[in-house]
């Protein structure tokens, strides 16, 4: 152990020398480099540590394109609203969950390593038609975990699938995520990069660094950053630092269901920023799924008719009005004037301009 070094160096090195897994060893060497000494003596190890991690990367990366290269893929098109996994140990109830909530039928056993494939099922939600897809537990199935993962990094959120309400469960599929840089317990840091014409590292909002400067700047040198800006938009310490600096980070929304409800909660429980619901509570799981795709359901109505609510429109958050009449036809686009809207709008039937932002279940009459 280097000189100076802090006992939480010292834990995440033993950590590093336990593992077992490239996976486990980028995790040890992170926490290495986030509490390792910063005085000039230490240069040259914090230099090997961001050394290693980027060569164990590089070896994960190599090897997942190799498996892709071998032409067994199991990627299934991303179609309808959204593309929503679920993920879980062998056995956790994940075929039971897909047969609940969508129209798919896959095999059901009580014994392990039932699903062999991803299996994919269609929740409607509204009118709005989620894919929902049932992946084989990576933990278990070596020789399918690089394309497993893969499938979960294109997703659009996560499911988790425990039984009951074991953390140890979701600890585990937490870390075993996250070592594939997969973040399902926090969000992006709000925090940029970028490079300048001027030698050196300059932060802005510098107040929201909980950590000393100089140890910022020598991780970002030693990770091979020497001119850039970093605007900082929250509260920053050392790990976030290292995610704003890791490019195969992905930040997917999540929540996780107890199976198969053999107990109750009477209020919705949270894990390390991960809501946990119970089984039964189908119509908050429907709910809580239709939200993590980010989209928006739209009814339209004719001029003197009653709304149609047998075929929404299924629209980005954020969407106009302009853009809800462009999905019907692109001729109303282009002739549309303006629209009446009831529900997000001071009063029903309000005129608003194509331009107006449009809220979930807003009923719209187009005006050309």
């Amino acid at each position: 152990m280097p000189a100076n070094a802090s006992y939480e160096f010292g834990v995440a090195q033993r950590k590093y020398d336990e593992a077992k897994t490239d996976e486990e060893k980028v995790i040890a060497l992170q926490g290495m480099l986030s509490t390792a000494p910063t005085h000039k003596g230490s240069e040259n190890l914090r230099r090997d540590i961001s050394k290693r991690i980027a060569d164990l990367k590089n070896k994960m990366e190599k090897r997942a394109a190799a498996l892709k290269k071998t032409g067994h893929s199991i990627s299934i098109k991303k179609e309808g609203a959204g593309q929503v996994v679920i993920v879980g140990l062998a056995n956790s109830g994940k075929s039971t969950f897909l047969t609940k909530f969508t129209n798919a039928k896959p095999t059901i056993a009580p014994y392990a390593y039932t699903t062999t494939k991803p299996e994919v099922g269609v929740l409607n939600y509204g009118g709005a038609l989620i894919q929902i897809v049932e992946l084989p537990s990576f933990l278990e199935s070596k020789e399918m975990a690089n394309q497993i993962l893969s499938m979960i990094r294109c997703s659009d959120a996560i499911i988790l699938t425990i039984t009951d309400y074991s953390k140890e469960q979701m600890d585990r599929l937490i870390t075993l995520l996250e070592a594939q840089d997969i973040y399902i317990t926090k969000q992006k840091p709000k925090i940029e990069l970028t490079k300048s014409q001027y030698l050196g590292i300059t932060f802005i909002n510098e107040q929201n660094l909980t950590v000393p400067k100089e140890q910022a700047i020598a991780l970002l040198r030693d990770s091979g950053y020497r001119s850039h800006t970093v605007i900082l938009g929250q509260k920053t310490n050392m790990e976030d630092l290292l995610l704003l600096m890791n490019p195969r980070a992905v930040y997917l929304p999540c929540f996780c269901v107890s199976m198969p409800f053999t107990k109750n909660l009477s209020e919705i429980g949270n894990y390390k920023n991960i809501k946990v619901y119970p089984f039964s509570e189908e119509i908050k799981i429907t709910e809580e799924i239709f939200k993590m795709v980010n989209k928006i359901i739209i009814y339209t109505k004719k001029p003197g008719q009653k709304v149609d609510l047998t075929d929404p429109l299924v629209l980005e958050k954020g969407a106009t009005v302009k853009e809800a009449a462009k999905q019907i036809h692109k001729t109303i686009s282009k002739e549309l004037r303006s629209a009446k809207v009831w529900g997000s709008t001071r009063f029903p039937g309000q005129n608003v301009s194509k331009n107006y932002i449009l809220k979930d279940k807003d009923v719209v009459e187009f005006v050309v």
